[in-house]
């Protein structure tokens, strides 16, 4: 199974078992190296650290996705539950999209209590395509950015009996748009509890549920 999004760089994750693939994002100028010994990581800036980063690291991002060749570009996106300056994370959004048109990148993105505002930005950038990872917004917005060919990313907060609206919308949603991940849970082995649970809300087997999440993750991030 391809874990779409997983953050085994940090400290607190276990190792992922060896047959295992995930796509590890970075979040900064930070672990942009560090992401780079994974066979599939992505290079980005994550919302939570927009105003820690310059033109001048927008620069060299640009640089890296020139000359290291990422799958794709983030984490990236709008986190408007933080008390972050809210124009800069537009701004370092926005710039993140441009490159990823520019460079033929798919996006991963970060979208809380910011939805609305994240696919009001996509329709600038229709030629972008991507996922957004563990998805929180509502139904209309997954069946817009379904829609849009945008990918949505379901972790451990579906197995949350409390997550009714989540487990919902994944009952709902199209297989073709779904993508499977652990982001920074401590064990991203943990993958196949996400699968169960999926598979049994759409009443389909797990082996089913999970060949079509990893067909999307191939398709959308160019998987060899």
């Amino acid at each position: 199974m391809i874990n779409s999004h997983a953050h085994l760089d940090f400290d607190h994750i276990h190792t992922i078992a060896e047959n295992a693939v995930a796509i590890v994002p970075s979040v900064g100028k930070q672990n942009w190296q560090q992401v780079q010994v994974y066979p599939y990581f992505s290079l980005g800036i994550h919302p939570w650290l927009a105003e820690s980063h310059t033109q001048q690291d927008l620069d060299a991002l640009e640089y890296l996705i020139k000359c290291s060749n990422p799958i794709a570009i983030g984490e990236c996106g709008l986190d408007f539950a933080k008390d972050i300056d809210r124009s800069q994370q537009l701004y370092i959004f926005e710039c993140q999209l441009q490159l990823a048109e520019t460079y033929k990148l798919p996006v991963i993105i970060h979208a809380v209590k910011a939805t609305e505002e994240v696919i009001l930005l996509l329709t600038k950038y229709p030629k972008v395509t991507g996922e957004i990872h563990g998805f929180s917004g509502s139904e209309a917005q997954a069946k817009t950015l379904a829609g849009m060919e945008f990918y949505l990313g379901f972790g451990l907060q579906i197995l949350n009996d409390k997550s009714l609206k989540l487990r919902r919308i994944a009952r709902n949603l199209a297989l073709k748009s779904l993508l499977i991940e652990t982001d920074d849970h401590a064990n991203p082995n943990d993958l196949m509890l996400v699968a169960e649970k999926i598979a049994q809300l759409k009443q389909i087997s797990v082996k089913n549920l999970s060949k079509q999440c990893d067909n999307n993750a191939i398709l959308l991030f160019g998987l060899q």
